[in-house]
Formats: structure tokens, sequence, C-alpha cells
């Protein structure tokens, strides 16, 4: 997720449901104006389920990333999505029957020895400064693997719903979804309205637009123009984003476990990933 600076800054204000309720609800809002000037149809066509289907992973992702980011480092919670191409790689073999290349392979399993140094670290350190606790790694994993399988459900229906209409339903059943969870307490913290600050509504409404709107629009015309997993690159650039912003606004550290960790997985990925479709276009 681009915008775990953002994230982390304002869940230390709103709990984790309340955030991504009012993110949800805000984006959805800000969404309905384009609905007039592009002559969209809210109306729900066919493949409902798989429409359903691709809502709720939407609001998991949301929900466990924000739950997650509160023990953990803007940093390692960047890192730990790195693989997400590959992932949606190897879902495409499971359950696509997709072929995985020989690179393919072995980047899975370069890929697989950071993430492990990743866990060895945030088990023996604990710090959640540099490799985070084991709970919140575990919940941005798990954020992680809903956004992949999001990733490919979201090709599905790209085909019969333009960008507009499934961002749109996004947003409105992860608010719906999510305010379902609100008897429950889940988080740290009540809502109290004499504790909202400025800022956090500034940060709020920031990531409600920039991060929720304009971010998810574009993701889903990428979906549409190109295929689940170009579009998953994307991602890539958010590790550099979150090392200065992390290190920066929240004092994290870089350690040389996390830099080893940081470039197994990246070396894997792009080996997995890019290097074959970079070979073609240079022609190599």
């Amino acid at each position: 997720m681009s915008n775990a600076a953002l994230v982390k800054f304002t869940v230390g204000i709103f709990s984790p449901v309340i955030l991504v309720i009012f993110r949800s609800a805000l984006a959805a809002l800000m969404i309905l104006p384009f609905f007039y000037f592009t002559k969209s149809s809210f109306k729900i066509k066919a493949k409902k389920a798989y429409l359903l289907l691709a809502n709720l992973l939407f609001a998991a992702n949301w929900l466990l990333f924000a739950t997650g980011i509160q023990y953990t480092s803007v940093i390692m919670s960047q890192i730990i999505y790195i693989p997400t191409a590959l992932i949606v790689a190897i879902l495409g073999y499971l359950f696509l029957k997709e072929k995985l290349s020989q690179n393919q392979v072995f980047g899975l399993v370069l890929t697989l020895i950071g993430m492990s140094v990743l866990i060895w670290g945030s088990t023996r350190s604990q710090d959640i400064l540099s490799f985070g606790k084991p709970l919140g790694n575990f919940l941005i994993i798990l954020g992680l693997l809903s956004w992949s399988i999001y990733t490919i459900v979201s090709r599905k229906i790209s085909s019969i719903y333009t960008p507009l209409t499934i961002t749109f339903y996004n947003f409105l059943i992860s608010a719906i979804f999510v305010s379902l969870l609100i008897p429950f307490k889940l988080g740290n913290k009540d809502f109290v309205l004499a504790d909202i600050t400025i800022g956090g509504v500034l940060g709020l409404v920031s990531i409600a637009f920039f991060n929720s709107v304009l971010f998810f629009w574009l993701y889903q015309w990428v979906i549409g123009k190109t295929s689940a997993f170009i579009s998953s690159l994307i991602l890539y650039v958010t590790p550099i984003i979150a090392t200065f912003t992390g290190i920066i606004f929240f004092g994290e550290k870089l350690t040389a476990s996390l830099v080893l960790a940081s470039a197994l997985i990246m070396i894997g990925v792009f080996l997995a990933t890019a290097y074959q479709a970079l070979k073609i276009n240079l022609k190599v």
C-alpha cells in the first residue's frame, strides 16, 4: 500500500475499523460526481458473485493493513508487499493452470529466503521500528494475500464493469461490511469526537482522495488495459517511498538484515516477473 505512512499516522487517532469506514465512505462520496460527468452506470450487470468477492477482498485488505501497521514499521509493511506480482503468478498457476517459468521458480526461492529472513528478524527482535512485531507482520501478510486475490478476481470483471464502477463498489461495500464489525470493538481505542484533531481529519481526507479515489481508479484502469500481473508492478516503487517516510517521520531504522532481506526479495521478484519482459523489450 502506497499510503502506509499516512495510514500509520491516522490510525494513531482513529481505530482501524473507524478509519476504514470513514475512508471508504468519504472515497465513495468523492467518486459520485464522476458518474455524472462520465455517464457511467451503477447497474450491476453480470458476475455479481465475482464483484462481491472483489469488494470483500478489498475491504479485508484495507482492514488488515490498518490493523497490522500499528504493530510493525512502515518500511517492513511495504517490503512485505513487494512480492505481489509473484504471488499473482503463483495463484494463476494454482487456479488458472498458467505455467511457471524457470525464472519464476528461481525467483520464488529467492523471495522465500528473503521473507524467511524478515520473519526470523521479526521474531527475534520484536522491534516495531525495524522488523516489526510478528502479529503486525502476520496481519500485513494476510492483507497481501487478500490484495493478490483481489487483483486476480478484478481481472475477471474488468471487461464487464468500468474502472469507475468497480472502484465505487469497492468503497461502498467496504464501508458497509466494516460497519458491521463496530459492535465487536476491533481496535485499540473507542471513537471519541473530542479526540479528533485537524491533523487527523486532514490525514483521513488525504487517504480518501489521493490514496483511495485516485490510486484505485488508476489501478483498475491499468488492470482493464493490461493485465492483473502488470498492474501489480505498480506497487514496486512504494518500498523506496516507505523507507524515506518511515525514517524521517517515524524514526524507523534500516538494519543490515532488513536491507539483505529486501534485496533478496526484490531480486527474486525481478527474476520472476520483469526479467523476461525486459529481455523481450530490449531484444536481448
